[in-house]
């Protein structure tokens, strides 16, 4: 599967400190992807015929969030995943398998984690096109409590992520808004966490005090920074907002999305 290279996190972490716009994951993006030659990769477990266009990493090198694609192939993790990585798949189908047996098959529209810690099979059954995020690539510590087998099977599907959802009632904040909110991972220190998201229509001035990536699954969110510059997410788009970002995060007409925090703070 993908891994980012030592040298790939120093050369982005250059140029991203001081970065404080929003990017958009869109079509745009994935034809941008499509764009790049496919080249041979060896992951530490196998070799891949693949392509990666990392988007962001945060200040201390330990959170990345991209775009990947790769043929077909498979690679058994034989060692414990040093790292969380979770991936979005655009297109395509990956299979994973646990040492005890246990199969799991993720399809296009469907995101995935594989906990740090995790050992299997992997495989890539039909070419992917996938945006990922990675937590630990630096270090990273989850809590030996949880069942990282558990974490390793869920599918974010819609179906999936509107049924959890539906189960909870509204909680309503400041300026009326109602939202509903179920965290489904986090690190043991919760410097990375992810979960899911529904909200109200909204309409706020917001100082983002940390990394996040939202992807939306239903409506819609626009986020417009200091200089007017206005980013519109709609289903099956994501938008990375990093640390400092200020400006107006909309919601129109009520949303549903799956968000990724990273702050080591």
């Amino acid at each position: 599967m993908k891994k980012t290279s030592l040298s790939s996190i120093v050369l982005t972490l250059f140029v991203s400190i001081g970065l404080d716009a929003a990017t958009l994951i869109n079509e745009s993006s994935i034809e941008r992807l499509r764009s790049l030659p496919y080249e041979e990769y060896d992951s530490g477990y196998g070799l891949w015929d693949s392509a990666d266009l990392e988007l962001f990493i945060s200040r201390d090198g330990n959170f990345s969030i991209g775009i990947w694609k790769s043929k077909n192939g498979s690679e058994e993790i034989n060692t414990p995943y040093p790292y969380n990585v979770f991936f979005l798949l655009k297109s395509g189908v990956i299979k994973t398998k646990t040492l005890s047996g246990e199969m799991n098959e993720f399809r296009s529209g469907e995101g995935f984690l594989i906990p740090k810690g995790w050992m299997g099979a992997f495989e890539i059954s039909e070419a992917v096109e996938a945006i990922y995020f990675y937590d630990g690539l630096v270090e990273t510590i989850n809590d030996p409590q949880r069942d990282i087998g558990k974490d390793a099977r869920l599918h974010y599907s819609s179906d999936t992520i509107q049924q959890i959802l539906s189960s909870k009632a509204f909680n309503v904040g400041e300026d009326d808004l109602k939202t509903k909110e179920q965290q489904t991972f986090n690190n043991a220190d919760e410097s990375f966490s992810m979960g899911l998201w529904e909200s109200s229509n909204a309409d706020i001035p917001s100082d983002w005090p940390y990394d996040e990536f939202m992807y939306v699954i239903k409506g819609q969110i626009v986020m417009t920074d200091e200089s007017g510059n206005a980013y519109e997410v709609n289903p099956g788009e994501g938008i990375i907002v990093p640390t400092g970002w200020k400006g107006t995060f909309k919601v129109p007409d009520g949303v549903v999305k799956i968000w990724a925090i990273y702050d080591p703070n």
